[in-house]
């Protein structure tokens, strides 16, 4: 599978200018995660789709979690990415594991879906990672999303 991370507006613009809409969404051989922030209720799509997963949650690092000590109240008030959206997300990209392409955005296409897409590319990518890192020169994995979606992968193995 190869592995594409954008922004919110690159997003956009690559599927109206593939022409992918809500009514195609599910002929195409693609899985698609789209990260919003939590005030963020907008999305490209309107409809839930079996190849597309519509997320809300924050750009929180691990540190700035331990920092903050929120309360699990405020941690999900505050959109902090946890081991239930983890396991949600994981087992959404295994069902979709044998599409040839992941299309994934956050707000800036940095950190968020780089986390994911770094899993994903680990995982299921068909690039070398050179050519993942080449066409996503711009990705700095958000490391608490990646480390929870591992452990869902190494609990998934020890089952």
């Amino acid at each position: 599978m190869k592995v594409l991370i954008f922004s919110k507006l690159n997003f956009n613009n690559f599927m109206q200018y593939n022409g992918i809409t809500d009514d195609n969404v599910e002929t195409k051989d693609m899985l698609i995660v789209s990260i919003n922030n939590v005030k963020d209720t907008s999305s490209y799509f309107e409809k839930e789709h079996e190849n597309v997963k519509i997320m809300h949650f924050g750009d929180y690092s691990e540190e700035m979690i331990t920092l903050l000590n929120y309360s699990k109240e405020k941690e999900k008030e505050n959109g902090v990415f946890n081991n239930e959206m983890a396991k949600e997300l994981y087992e959404f990209i295994k069902r979709n594991k044998d599409k040839n392409l992941a299309v994934l955005h956050c707000a800036a296409g940095i950190s968020r879906s780089a986390g994911v897409g770094t899993f994903i590319q680990d995982l299921y990518g068909t690039q070398s990672f050179q050519d993942f890192k080449r066409k996503n020169p711009q990705i700095q994995p958000n490391l608490h999303v990646l480390n929870l979606l591992r452990k869902m992968y190494e609990k998934d193995m020890d089952e």
